[in-house]
């Protein structure tokens, strides 16, 4: 056998050699490759955390210069930046937090159960306090990454985290977000195995073309080491990848040509890495920046290296939007500029967020009108103006009638229906350039600006009235609303706002006083009826402690026997400096101030005691007719405080006789019989007050569980003199005798007045001609002189 030449013997051991040699070259490359793509790709994410980082920061700090403006108080400010935060997510469900120095969780969206708790001892898994270590970082260096265990969200088995943090001195906070070392691993091994099998795929075709190789040894070594260069050269550009994070990211050269763009960029902007590679970031630039913003921000890069802040771009579809930008430069070991690196985020949906914030704080919620904070400012620059251009400007407080009551019988669903229908009524009585404002509750104000005199207020004022005079539909229910208005005009009633809104509101009082469903502009003697009006209340709100109320009782008399078969209590007032005062004086002031609530269960507790007095000195057995008012009628617990005073009083249930008015029966009809049943199932009479003064629907009216009904003294007074009130009162008495009810007229102080009910056969009365109110010694000795005349 032919014997191979020693040059060939000894080539086949040289080019294992050379194979091993490469193997191991290979395997070494790949290995350092992929370390440094670990290395590059956990970089990376820290960088692309630490930016988003600061792209939270960044709403830190412009809702604190929103704090700084006063445009919102600093508790304002942080709940509004820590829902803003709290909403913000990347990655899928990747968050951020905020805790302070203490430390104390601020806010963990993911965990909000650590939220306002003591984190100095929590530690994770290996005994890392790791919220004192965020805290420490930021104290030596303002910001920094730190190394721990947490749980994935969903999940309660901790993994290795990387968070970075930063701190916001301003409020001693301290805001971070995180990544998973097993995300970045699982992003590497996905990529390394495409790696190892191109490195695998190499060996085995080196070992396949071993034979081949040995023949023609110079040509394919040189061949492996081109395929050599060109794997190394993807190996290296795989290392560079990074179309993981959420941020665009922009590569340009050092003369501002962009060299490379990712995937990011591609999906906020729509632009293709075709589009502006060889082309500078000039192109996406939006109109609402000039020449010198961007002049601002070369500079600032060329002095420090970096530049961030807010910027507007423009799509490829045109469309602009705002961007969170940040600008660095890359620099070799000379110190000369090879790349600018932007990256940018696209925060239209905070910017809509800040928006959405700022209407808040300016406006109402329910009706979108402008809230007293907007109406501040606007009054200001209206008076401004007026002053300017010499002309006149009105201010308009407007306040619901019987909002209250419309609220608290319906319920509040409906109150607040109304209130919105309101809004849009208004909104029409106006123009454009004025400005309507709800304060809260049922009170609204309204600006007028450029008037040439103030009957151009009161013209509003009359439309607004017809406007709110029509009927409106809640939830099924028909109600008629209207309203009081008081006016103020510049510069005639005040010459700064605080003086304009206070004249408008003593205005308003007065416009009440007349009766509601009226206007009035501001005198000087309002303000005194203001004052005036502000002790009674105060005085008010002491009387019933103080002993200065009284109850003074009118007998109800059998119109044939002139046996008393009821005593009315009526409430007094002996105040301290004014006398006597008349329920007229005050019971109005009560009910709006809700002072009639402890007034009213004062009168009925007063009223049932001195009834059980006069049964246990045999003097009457006869019941106590008590009024109720609106507010006390809408008690939820009604029932249950009336029984507890029958209770303490000990009087019969039966000996204590409530009056209602049919206009407070007639508001909701099914409420009302069933609070009057209930109660008249303990044995508790009911009486009709006012009857004819309201609108009442005989159909309903035969349901209510009543005794009497009360012809209203206004048809008593003139029952001899005006025909259609003899004709009415004796009406009330046919229909009260066909519902087989007892008919009482009060307010008789006539011999005629009563010959005409006792020949109409009313069945009782109640005057003057018998008794005028009085204390309960007067009374007691009325009522010893009747049962010695009536021997009983």
């Amino acid at each position: 056998m032919k014997r191979e030449p020693a040059s060939n013997f000894n080539l086949r051991p040289r080019l294992f050699l050379i194979v091993a040699v490469a193997f191991v070259a290979m395997a070494s490359i790949a290995t350092l490759a992929l370390l440094q793509e670990r290395s590059s790709l956990m970089e990376d994410r820290v960088t692309a955390t630490r930016h988003l980082v600061v792209s939270a920061y960044g709403v830190l700090q412009h809702f604190h210069s929103l704090q700084q403006a006063g445009t919102l108080t600093e508790a304002q400010a942080q709940r509004a930046a820590i829902e803003a935060i709290r909403a913000m997510r990347y990655d899928g469900n990747e968050y951020f937090w905020i805790n302070d120095l203490r430390p104390h969780m601020v806010m963990h969206p993911a965990m909000p159960e650590l939220e306002g708790r003591d984190l100095s001892g929590y530690t994770d898994p290996n005994g890392k306090r790791l919220f004192v270590e965020f805290a420490e970082t930021v104290r030596k260096r303002g910001e920094g990454a730190v190394e721990y265990l947490w749980p994935k969200p969903g999940s309660t088995r901790p993994v290795a985290k990387l968070s970075y943090v930063k701190g916001f001195l301003p409020w001693g906070w301290v805001v971070g977000s995180g990544v998973y070392v097993d995300d970045v691993n699982r992003i590497f091994w996905d990529r390394a195995r495409g790696q190892v099998a191109i490195v695998g795929a190499a060996l085995l075709l080196l070992s396949g073309l071993m034979v081949w190789v040995a023949r023609r040894v110079e040509r394919e070594i040189g061949g492996y080491a081109t395929r050599l260069t060109r794997s190394n050269e993807a190996l290296r550009q795989a290392a560079t990848v990074f179309e993981n994070t959420k941020e665009g990211v922009i590569i340009a050269d050092a003369a501002h040509c962009v060299v490379a763009v990712n995937r990011a960029f591609v999906e906020i902007t729509g632009y293709s890495a075709d589009d502006i590679v060889g082309r500078t970031p000039a192109m996406l630039r939006a109109s609402c920046n000039d020449e010198a913003f961007y002049r601002h921000i070369g500079e600032a890069v060329r002095e420090s290296g970096h530049w961030q802040g807010e910027t507007w771009d423009r799509r490829k579809n045109g469309e602009e939007y705002p961007a969170w930008l940040s600008v660095s430069v890359v620099r070799d070991d000379d110190g000369r500029v090879t790349n600018h690196i932007s990256v940018f985020s696209d925060i239209s949906v905070l910017k809509e967020s800040e928006a959405r914030l700022d209407r808040l704080a300016h406006h109402d919620p329910l009706t979108g009108l402008p809230n007293r904070l907007l109406l501040n400012a606007r009054a200001d620059h209206a008076l401004a103006r007026a002053r300017r251009n010499e002309k006149q400007m009105a201010v308009l407080f407007l306040d619901l009638d019987r909002f209250k009551f419309i609220n608290d019988t319906l319920g509040h669903p409906a109150g607040d229906l109304l209130l919105q229908q309101v809004a849009d009524r208004l909104r029409k009585c106006v123009r454009d350039e004025d400005t309507i404002s709800r304060l809260g509750g049922d009170e609204f104000t309204i600006l007028l600006e450029d008037l040439d005199d103030s009957a151009a207020a009161s013209g509003v004022a009359r439309k607004i009235l017809g406007a709110l005079s029509e009927k409106a539909v809640l939830f099924g229910h028909e109600v008629f609303v209207t309203c009081s208005i008081g006016i103020s005009v510049y510069p005639r009633d005040g010459e700064d706002v605080v003086t304009l809104f206070k004249n408008a509101d003593s205005a308003l009082y007065r416009a009440k006083d007349q009766g509601r469903d009226t206007y009035h502009f501001y005198t000087e003697e309002l303000t005194t009826r203001a004052v005036e009006r502000l002790e009674l209340e105060t005085d008010l709100r002491h009387a019933i402690d103080t002993g200065e109320l009284l109850v003074y009782y009118q007998p109800q008399v059998h119109l044939r026997t002139g046996r008393i078969t009821g005593m009315e209590a009526l409430v007094r007032w002996q105040h301290p400096r004014r006398g006597l005062l008349m329920p007229a004086d005050f019971i109005p002031l009560a009910e709006e101030t809700g002072l009639i609530v402890p007034l009213g269960e004062w009168v009925l507790r007063t009223a049932c005691m001195q009834a059980r007095a006069w049964m246990d000195e045999g003097l009457s057995s006869v019941p106590v007719a008590v009024n109720l008012s609106p507010r006390q009628f809408r008690q939820k617990d009604l029932v249950d405080r009336i029984w507890a005073v029958l209770q303490e009083s000990g009087l019969p249930a039966d000996h204590l006789e409530l009056e209602i008015t049919e206009g407070l029966a007639m508001f909701n009809v099914e409420a009302s019989i069933d609070v009057m049943e209930r109660l008249n199932d303990l044995g508790v009479l009911f009486s009709i007050d006012d009857f004819g003064t309201g609108y009442s629907s005989l159909s309903y009216l035969k349901r209510f569980p009543i005794e009497k009904i009360k012809i209203h003294q206004s048809f008593v007074q003139r029952i001899t003199s005006d025909p259609e009130d003899a004709a009415i009162s004796s009406a009330i008495i046919s229909l009260t005798h066909s519902m087989k009810r007892k008919a009482i007229a009060e307010g008789v102080e006539t011999d005629a007045q009563r010959e005409f009910l006792l020949s109409h056969h009313c069945d009782e009365i109640q005057g003057h001609h018998f008794s005028k109110p009085a204390r309960a010694d007067e009374i007691e000795h009325l009522l010893r002189e009747m049962a010695q005349k009536h021997g009983t």
